[in-house]
């Protein structure tokens, strides 16, 4: 039975220490890979609509509401699907990305991500401790748990 706890907390422990690393690096290397900072557009306006807008539009205003409704703060996004993105000829530093709100259309983003990354990390924190615990524990009980077992 101690060689079954044993194998068991040295799993917990490569469990933990590989939990506690790959996520944050496989996040940062998807974060850097596919995303895109961007401004989301809900309920895009039609291309008529934009084409006044633009005609009407004069240096200063804000370009967003040109085509739509922008919906909050620019955010960063994963797995950006390329026909959804405008970047503005009145304004090229910034990246809109449509969105129908309409119809529950929410892109994946990286803070989402992150708080994924977040519990991953705890749980292997977890399995750390339980590691630890169990190693604290054999060194406490020490030469009289040989002489019994």
């Amino acid at each position: 039975m101690s060689r079954f706890r044993d194998r068991i907390a040295k799993a917990a422990l490569v469990l933990g220490v590989f939990g506690s690393l790959a996520p944050p690096v496989a996040a940062a290397l998807l974060s850097a890979a596919s995303g895109r900072n961007v401004i989301l557009v809900a309920t895009p306006n039609n291309p008529d609509i934009v084409e006044a807008n633009r005609a009407l539009w004069t240096p200063g205003e804000p370009v967003a509401p040109l085509y739509g409704t922008p919906v909050g703060e620019p955010m960063r996004i994963l797995f950006a699907d390329p026909a959804r993105i405008i970047v503005p000829g009145e304004d090229p530093s910034l990246t809109l990305y449509t969105v129908d709100k309409a119809k529950g259309e929410n892109p994946l983003q990286e803070r989402t991500m992150w708080f994924a990354v977040r519990m991953a990390m705890y749980a292997s924190g977890a399995l750390l401790a339980a590691a630890l615990l169990h190693s604290l524990w054999g060194r406490l009980r020490g030469p009289r748990a040989a002489v019994t077992e």
